[in-house]
């Protein structure tokens, strides 16, 4: 018999911190777990796997993306990726790209995507990965952290509400900053 672990114990053996290569299968586990989900939830749309992009891009060793790991009991449960911004989203999508001197760092960073596994939702893992990046862009100097959330997003909107972010409606999604 399986018993539940209570949400005290399992916080107690969470565990997050940043992204190490070991970790990479974990995450892309989770990427195809959110791509079942969005296929289920917008019914006809075709899902373009974000696994290749994942692998070769975003959790490449040596890259300009910053992600965050929440590990149950060394299994990866949820994750949090982002990245230093410019402010213009032509350039931004290059980010990872372009040249830039290691003394040189934009003011802003943007939290791309939060995704936590189905099971071990509504336990403050989203609101601990949120933290740890916050802790992060203090740390490195950034000014404003910011993330674009759509709509109809409940729980990434109420966790991001509750960590003080100002909030502006662009019409199909929400824009919200934090000043550091």
């Amino acid at each position: 018999m399986v018993f539940p672990i209570k949400r005290k114990q399992m916080m107690e053996n969470l565990e997050v911190r940043d992204y190490e290569p070991g970790d990479l299968e974990g995450v892309l586990v989770l990427v195809s777990e959110l791509e079942a989900e969005m296929s289920e939830k917008f019914d006809g749309v075709s899902i373009k796997s974000g696994g290749p992009e994942y692998r070769n891009r975003y959790l490449k060793p040596g890259n300009k993306f910053k992600t965050f790991v929440a590990l149950l009991d060394g299994r990866v449960v949820g994750y949090l990726l982002g990245w230093p911004v410019l402010g213009a989203p032509e350039v931004d999508n290059m980010y990872d790209v372009l040249p830039a001197s290691d003394h040189w760092k934009p003011a802003e960073f943007y939290f791309h995507i939060t995704f936590v596994s189905k099971p071990f939702r509504n336990r403050g893992i989203s609101k601990k990965l949120h933290l740890s990046a916050l802790k992060y862009a203090r740390e490195q100097g950034y000014k404003e952290v910011y993330a674009c959330i759509a709509k109809w997003n409940e729980k990434e909107l109420s966790v991001i509400r509750s960590l003080g972010f100002q909030e502006k409606d662009l019409g199909y999604r929400l824009r919200f900053s934090l000043k550091l």
